[in-house]
């Protein structure tokens, strides 16, 4: 596996766990950190080029959107259900 995807995924990890524990000071440090370490993969939107893990990285990067947005009710943050959502769209309507 890809070192990148990996690192990405063992973050996404800690960030689930934080979550568990209803942490979300750190859910949001960590959701920071997954955002920028997305933007190394060139699989996802709007490029969408085929690359060996390109469906592991939607797939991933889908699973973090969708709890960014679950986060941002939980914390009762408009904006960021706003953003976060808009950044989940692409994963259902585009990568079909």
């Amino acid at each position: 596996m890809d070192p990148k995807l990996t690192e990405v995924s063992q973050l996404f990890q800690r960030f689930k766990t934080a979550f568990l524990r209803s942490d979300f000071d750190t859910c949001t440090t960590f959701l920071s950190q997954l955002k920028v370490s997305l933007t190394q993969f060139r699989s996802l939107p709007p490029l969408f080029e085929d690359t060996p893990n390109a469906i592991r990285e939607l797939n991933l990067a889908r699973d973090i959107y969708e709890h960014a947005v679950v986060l941002s009710v939980k914390t009762e943050d408009q904006d960021a259900f706003e953003r976060d959502f808009f950044q989940l769209k692409p994963y259902y309507t585009d990568a079909g």
